[in-house]
C-alpha cells in the first residue's frame, strides 16, 4: 500500500491507495468527496472497516481515507447510506471549510464574448467563468477576489450539506458587479423595462418595474432575471445577483472574504439550499437566510458591513427605511451578551421566525445573527441545521417553531430558547 497526494482537480486530499487495480461490484453512486485539507476526489463508496472508508475511483483504483477527513455532508451521506452509527458524525472537530479549501486559480476562464444587457456598448460586461460562476464585470475591476470568494462560500455549504452538490447540479450563478454608477443606473433601466415587458400581467408588470426603479439606485446590491436566451447560452441560474462598488465598500472586493460581498453571496447559497424561494417567501425564510449571511460575513470577513433596506413595501413619498447591527461591526456578540445578561434581551425562536426587513430594529438583527452562529456552534447543531434546510427546501415552508426545536433535539420552544440564550451569554459567543 502506498500514500499520496490526490491528483484531483482541487489540492490536497490526503489518501491511500492500494497499488493494485480493483474491480468494484455493485452500482455505488459516484460522488465527489470533501476533505478537511479542502481537496476533493470523484469516487463511489465500497466499505466502512473499523475508521477507514474504501473509495472506488473510475478506474477502479481503490482509495483509502479515514472518516474523521470526510466531510460533514459525506459523513451524513454515509450514515444514510451506508447505515453507520449516527454519533460518528459529531466525534470530529468542527472546522472552517471555506477558509481550508485550497482554490485552484487554473480553474478560472476568461471569455472573450462579453455578456450583454441590451444594446448599449457600456452594457456589455466582460466575463470570468469559475467551477460554480460566471464574474460579469466592467472597467478596470479585477473579478479575481471576488470569485475566489464565491468558490470557498460554495465549498462551505457543499462540505456541510450533503445535498448542496447534487441540488446545484452543473449550472452556474451569474454575478454582475461593476465599480462605474453610470453603468449601474442604466443596468437598472434595462431591468425596469424588462421588468415591464415580461411580467406577467398588465398591474403586476408596472408595480414590479416600478418598484424597481425606485429602489435600484438606493442600493449596492441586487438580483436581476436573466432572459432565458442568456440562461440558456450560460447554463446559468434564473436570477443574477447584481453588485455595485462605491466609494467606501472597494476595498471588501479586493481580498477575499470583503465583508459586502461575503454576506451577499452567502445568503445566495443558503437560500438556494432551502429552495430559492425569495420571491415569494414564506414566513421564516427571511430571518433563515439573513441569519447565515451574517454569521459567514462576521466570521470570514472578522466584521459587518451589510445595512438592510425595508424594500418589501414603499409610500408615494419614496421614503425609504433600512436597518443594520449595533454601530460597531467588530463587538456585536460583546454588546448582545451585555444586553442578554441583563435581561434587556431575550432570544425568542417564536419572534424570530416573525422577523422581517419591515421595521428591523439593530438588536433583532443582531439576534439573527447569533441564531446563524448557535445553530453552526457544533458538529451535532449543525447537521440539524443541514436537515432544517432541507426540509425547508421539501416542504416549500418553513416549519413551526416547535418542529424547529424538535429538529435541534429539543422537546419544547422554551429548552431551545433557554439554550440559545445560555450560548449568546457564553465566551464562545464571539
Amino acid at each position: 500500500m502506498k500514500c499520496f497526494k490526490s491528483a484531483g482537480s482541487l489540492a490536497v486530499f490526503s489518501l491511500c491507495a492500494l497499488a493494485m487495480p480493483f474491480s468494484f461490484l455493485g452500482a455505488a453512486e459516484v460522488r465527489t468527496w470533501m476533505s478537511t485539507k479542502g481537496g476533493t476526489i470523484e469516487a463511489s463508496f465500497q466499505k466502512m472497516e473499523k475508521e477507514t472508508v474504501h473509495l472506488v475511483k473510475e478506474d477502479s483504483k481503490v482509495i483509502q481515507v479515514a472518516f474523521s477527513e470526510l466531510s460533514l455532508g459525506d459523513r451524513q451521506y454515509l450514515v444514510e447510506e451506508a447505515e453507520l452509527d449516527e454519533k460518528m458524525l459529531f466525534e470530529q472537530k468542527l472546522t472552517v471549510p471555506e477558509e481550508d479549501f485550497k482554490f485552484n486559480k487554473d480553474t478560472l476562464k476568461p471569455h472573450k464574448k462579453k455578456m450583454a444587457f441590451g444594446p448599449e456598448t457600456h452594457l456589455q460586461f466582460k466575463v470570468l467563468e469559475s467551477e460554480h460562476f460566471y464574474i460579469a464585470y466592467t472597467g478596470k475591476f479585477r473579478p479575481q477576489a471576488l470569485v475566489e470568494m464565491a468558490e470557498r462560500i460554495w465549498y462551505g455549504m457543499a462540505f456541510n450539506h450533503q445535498t448542496f452538490r447534487e441540488n446545484w447540479g452543473d449550472r452556474k450563478k451569474v454575478i454582475i458587479v461593476t465599480d462605474n454608477d453610470e453603468v449601474y443606473e442604466s443596468l437598472g433601466q434595462y431591468y425596469t423595462n424588462w421588468l415591464r415587458e415580461n411580467t406577467v400581467g398588465e398591474e403586476a408588470a408596472e408595480g414590479a418595474a416600478n418598484r424597481n426603479e425606485l429602489l435600484w439606485m438606493k442600493v449596492v446590491g441586487n438580483h436581476l432575471r436573466l432572459p432565458e436566451e442568456q440562461r440558456e447560452e450560460y447554463n446559468a441560474f434564473a436570477t443574477a445577483s447584481v453588485l455595485r462598488i462605491k466609494d467606501g465598500n472597494d476595498q471588501g472586493y479586493k481580498k477575499v472574504f470583503g465583508p459586502f460581498p461575503t454576506n451577499q453571496i452567502s445568503a445566495a447559497v443558503v437560500g438556494f439550499q432551502m429552495g430559492g424561494m425569495n420571491g415569494s417567501a414564506p414566513t421564516g425564510f427571511f430571518g433563515l437566510t439573513r441569519a447565515h449571511a451574517y454569521f459567514k460575513e462576521i466570521q470570514l470577513a472578522k466584521k459587518s458591513e451589510t445595512t438592510i433596506l425595508d424594500s418589501t413595501a414603499y409610500r408615494d413619498d419614496n421614503q425609504i427605511t433600512t436597518a443594520r447591527g449595533f454601530k460597531d461591526g467588530r463587538a456585536w456578540a460583546k454588546t448582545l451578551r451585555k444586553l442578554v445578561r441583563k435581561g434587556d434581551v431575550k432570544p425568542d425562536l417564536e419572534k424570530f421566525l416573525l422577523y422581517a426587513s419591515t421595521n428591523l430594529t439593530p438588536t433583532q438583527l443582531v439576534l439573527m445573527y447569533s441564531f446563524g452562529y448557535y445553530v453552526q456552534s457544533d458538529l451535532e447543531k449543525l447537521d440539524a441545521y443541514s436537515e432544517l434546510l432541507r426540509k425547508v427546501k421539501a416542504d416549500r415552508e418553513v416549519p413551526e417553531a416547535s418542529e424547529i426545536a424538535e429538529i435541534f433535539g429539543f422537546d419544547s420552544v422554551q429548552a431551545f430558547n433557554e439554550s440559545w440564550t445560555e450560548f449568546v451569554k457564553s465566551s464562545a459567543f464571539k
